[in-house]
């Protein structure tokens, strides 16, 4: 009986490589994607994190004779309508030890402030598509949101250190370059920083507020939906 051979086939070096090369290349290209993706969930859900919230600062307001509650203790007064911990806690913060991640406007039911009246009560808060209640922040900074600061006849944005002890700035650019910001009506949305200086604001890279303020289409808005 005749047996046929046969000759063994394989890859030699050089075609190795270039399999090893054109794996890299595809996982180089779709990496940043991927992330880009991740990070988009990142916002949306974040975004539904501030809707849930939103309808229990609506709740709480129903639930408390139209008042609204105070910006420093909003997570103490929204916990018997929202109990899960997840949802004061944005999934792009990587602090395991962060409890909150979100501001509520000081014009809400703060103080007077930079000669700024806050609503004290849901059915006196004017254009309320126009009025920002919670916003995305720095975990580390206080519950009240209040980036603005009112000097000599002009708006700018508030010092990092400004008061000491109390900084109310906390403003953050972690989706994007962007926050997310709800409205007083129950409405969210995504705002990405336009002005370049706002970022390097945020990131500290700018020391002197008034660098960042001088036409800042970034501070015009937040004006807007601060201020009433």
């Amino acid at each position: 009986m005749r047996v046929i051979g046969y000759s063994r086939c394989g890859f030699t070096l050089v075609e190795l490589l270039v399999v090893v090369s054109i794996i890299a290349l595809m996982v180089s290209i779709a990496l940043p994607t991927l992330t880009r993706a991740q990070r988009n969930g990142e916002g949306v859900h974040c975004l539904a994190n501030e809707h849930q919230l939103m309808l229990a600062w609506l709740q709480y307001a129903q639930d408390s004779e139209d008042r609204l509650c105070q910006p420093e203790s909003f997570t103490a007064a929204l916990r018997p309508y929202v109990k899960m911990d997840e949802i004061y806690v944005c999934k792009a913060v990587r602090d395991e030890h962060a409890t909150n991640s979100y501001g509520v406007s000081n014009t809400m039911g703060g103080e007077p402030r930079d000669g700024i009246k806050p609503f004290d009560k849901l059915h006196r808060v004017s254009h309320p598509s126009q009025r920002s209640v919670l916003v995305d922040v720095d975990a580390e900074s206080q519950r009240c949101f209040w980036p603005l600061l009112w000097n000599e006849d002009t708006w700018m944005w508030r010092p990092w250190s400004w008061p000491p002890s109390t900084s109310l700035q906390g403003m953050t650019a972690r989706h994007n370059d962007g926050c997310n910001i709800s409205f007083a009506d129950g409405h969210g949305e995504y705002r990405r920083w336009k002005d370049r200086r706002t970022l390097k604001l945020i990131k500290g890279l700018i020391a002197d507020p008034n660098a960042a303020s001088a036409d800042s289409v970034d501070l015009e808005f937040m004006i807007e939906v601060l201020t009433p």
